[in-house]
């Protein structure tokens, strides 16, 4: 009775609305304000109606001796039984016996008494078959239980027989308690709301009530529906997320759609393929985030944003394409001479490790920051150290060997006696050596010739430079010791 006063309120609606008149018992929908609240079991309201009735005495009395089910605790349901029949049989002989003055009363009597034509009778205050069902087993089964409820359902359906829709056949498969068939008629019948359904398979399915049982689509019916609502869910700009919860919750087949699905999902930004790479590693789906993250590469390097398509090409850990994105990168330094938005490489830690080409970025940046910073001594080791691993690409060495010039003695004369020589004779010694390297291998281009005799002169300068020092070093001491 509860969920009828919850779901059609209309009738203390109704008698707000009449006891605003000034003359209750003149309002049009007077007897039909008491029908529909006896036909809701609210006794009370009912009772204080009725008073103002010429026959009000009467009909209180009987109402005020109604036992009601919940006022009976402590007795057993036995006892309430027989107190029930013993009441509404009194009902039924005074209802013979009495002289009511108004035909409605007589109504209210009969209603009391269970009488089912005066229920067809005030079939419209009802307003449905499911809620004058319910009040007419208030008045004839009140202790009726769910597992009968479905036969006096359909007596009742018989009476609106030409207002029912197909929701009067889902109310009536679920008072059967078929699962399955309930499912399948709200699946035709709400073809466009995959909510609905899928969460009263959930409900089903946790209540143990759903057959489990694999279907011609290679699941059970309840990850169907949720596949189909998460299907929905996965395509829109708000609830993405939630849709790959959902498919999580398939175990048969949620993967396999999310396959299909996750690179469907449209990534119109960077915080929004972000949000999506991070779900996917949240569920451990790997390789469709791995996707995602290949993706989003390649479109920052097609917009040449080279610095977006590493950060995402590590988030993917694509050993071939960091690779060559760092070799882009340094091409672009040898045409352009600097860098830009490389900033993330301080962070990168031992992710620098994946790649020797982004080992070598990252190196490489360090030695320019080096400069920046007047660390000319280290600079200088990691120089050679870089020169000497061939970590970088082999055309890159000659860039790496002018680099070396701003840190040589490079004045011309093996006699001067400063001090800014920050590589000493084995360093320079290498830097030789890999340039000849470069020449035999032919990795030198012809418009390279002047950078080459710029470099080797310096070197062997500086080379001369730090064999002379050594020697005018060794001679005063030699002076001093005589």
């Amino acid at each position: 009775m509860e969920l009828m006063k919850w779901h059609f309120p209309q009738p203390v609606e109704m008698l707000d609305d009449v006891l605003s008149f000034e003359e209750p018992m003149e309002h049009p929908k007077f007897w039909d304000c008491i029908v529909a609240l006896l036909f809701q079991g609210q006794i009370e309201e009912a009772k204080s109606m009725i008073k103002i009735t010429p026959d009000g005495n009467e009909l209180n009395t009987f109402l005020e001796k109604m036992p009601l089910l919940q006022n009976f605790g402590g007795h057993s349901l036995s006892e309430f039984k027989i107190s029930w029949s013993m009441w509404q049989e009194n009902c039924k002989q005074n209802l013979e016996s009495v002289n009511f003055v108004l035909d409605q009363s007589v109504d209210v009597m009969e209603i009391l008494c269970g009488k089912l034509e005066t229920f067809q009778k005030y079939k419209e205050v009802g307003q449905t078959w499911y809620s004058l069902m319910t009040s007419y087993l208030l008045y004839t089964m009140p202790t009726v239980t769910v597992a009968t409820l479905h036969h006096h359902a359909k007596d009742m359906m018989g009476l609106y027989k030409d207002f029912l829709t197909p929701l009067d056949e889902i109310l009536l498969s679920a008072m059967e308690f078929d699962a399955h068939t309930v499912l399948t008629q709200c699946i035709a019948q709400f073809k466009n709301n995959w909510w609905l359904v899928a969460h009263l398979a959930d409900v089903l399915h946790h209540a143990k009530q759903l057959d489990s049982t694999e279907l011609q689509y290679g699941c059970s019916l309840r990850e169907y529906v949720l596949l189909q609502y998460a299907s929905e869910l996965v395509f829109c700009d708000e609830f993405w997320s939630i849709g790959i919860d959902y498919f999580m919750e398939c175990k048969k087949l949620g993967k396999s759609y999310l396959d299909t699905a996750v690179p469907r999902i449209p990534l119109e930004n960077q915080n929004k393929a972000l949000r999506v790479w991070s779900a996917c590693e949240k569920h451990g789906l790997t390789d469709i985030g791995s996707n995602v993250c290949r993706v989003m590469s390649s479109n920052a390097k097609q917009q040449n944003k080279l610095g977006l398509a590493l950060i995402w090409s590590l988030r993917a850990k694509d050993l071939v394409n960091v690779t060559n994105i760092s070799e882009k990168i340094l091409d672009n330094y040898i045409e352009t001479g600097g860098f830009s938005n490389l900033d993330f490489l301080d962070q990168l830690g031992s992710n620098k490790l994946l790649s020797n080409r982004l080992m070598f970025l990252g190196k490489y940046r360090e030695f320019h920051s080096m400069i920046k910073s007047q660390q000319h001594k280290k600079a200088a080791d990691l120089l050679v150290s870089l020169v000497e691993s061939n970590l970088g690409p082999p055309s890159f060495q000659i860039t790496l060997l002018l680099d070396s010039l701003p840190l040589i003695d490079d004045s011309g004369d093996p006699s001067s006696t400063s001090d800014q020589v920050f590589m000493n004779s084995y360093q320079t010694q290498t830097l030789l050596k890999a340039l000849e390297d470069m020449q035999i291998k032919s990795l030198l281009k012809e418009s390279d010739a002047q950078k080459v005799e710029t470099i080797r002169l310096a070197l062997v300068t500086n080379l001369a430079s730090s064999f002379f020092k050594r020697t005018l070093v060794r001679t005063e001491i030699e002076n001093d010791h005589f």
